[in-house]
């Protein structure tokens, strides 16, 4: 039994080209890899037009000049934004006043987060149950930590007093602490920003809870994929209405409180 293998090579009748050829293979040795034993073989080169070969080189060499192009030369890709880093900003600071030594107090402790702004990236909310981040915007601080410098920044300047603790503190040394737990904190990508927050007043050593209740503020600003400062302005003022809110609760219970 006889079985033939062909090939192509360009076609004799060009100029230049060597006539095909025709070979006969018989009785090739048994290979478990290539023939079966005790059989003929026969290779037949046919002939292409020669006209072809530099039409498919060309192909070729176009092909390869686009995979360089595209995957080794970076400066073709899409320029990426360069990352920039934020943080919350408080309100003004009010001119300064003389303060009596025996001025109201305030501790101001840890801010509690959800899971999902522990990201260093912005948080820009896509639906009820979904949430994206951006890649190029980051906070220069922890979150947390920067909510509640903010705060104890704006309650310093919204309450006749610029005695507020941070952190550790007696509880002789303060006239109330003030506790805060964010559920939401974001801004979607209209630019629409939404705080949501669960706070609470003690009295000193946290022995009895003066005030509590649940925030929630809305404010409009630029979409955070155009405009980055613009979303982080917007969540700055949301700490700052929240902050007044607690200021006038911490000002309704001090009198409570002393």
């Amino acid at each position: 039994m006889k079985r033939t293998l062909e090939l192509q090579t360009p076609d004799p009748g060009d100029p230049g080209v060597a006539p095909g050829l025709l070979e006969r293979i018989p009785m090739l040795p048994r290979s478990p890899a290539r023939f079966p034993a005790g059989r003929e073989f026969q290779l037949r080169l046919t002939h292409v037009p020669s006209r072809m070969v530099p039409k498919v080189t060309g192909w070729l060499i176009a092909l390869a000049v686009c995979a360089c192009l595209t995957g080794c030369f970076g400066f073709l890709e899409p320029a990426r934004p360069i990352a920039r880093r934020f943080v919350l900003t408080a309100l003004p600071a009010a001119t300064p006043v003389t303060v009596a030594p025996d001025a109201l107090c305030v501790g101001v402790g840890p801010v509690k987060l959800p899971p999902y702004l522990f990201d260093t990236s912005l948080a820009v909310r896509k639906g009820t149950n979904e949430v994206d981040y951006l890649p190029w915007a980051l906070w220069a601080e922890r979150l947390d930590r920067g909510v509640q410098r903010v705060l104890a920044a704006n309650l310093s300047t919204l309450l006749p007093t610029d005695q507020i603790r941070l952190g550790a503190w007696r509880s002789n040394d303060v006239s109330a602490e003030v506790y805060v737990a964010i559920g939401q904190f974001d801004v979607d990508a209209g630019g629409r920003g939404v705080l949501v927050a669960w706070w609470r007043i003690l009295s000193p050593g946290g022995e009895k809870t003066l005030k509590a209740g649940e925030s929630r503020f809305e404010r409009q600003g630029p979409s955070p994929n155009t405009d980055p400062c613009g979303a982080i302005a917007v969540l700055s003022e949301l700490v700052a209405d929240l902050s007044r809110q607690m200021a006038q609760a911490i000002k309704e219970t001090t009198p409570a409180i002393r």
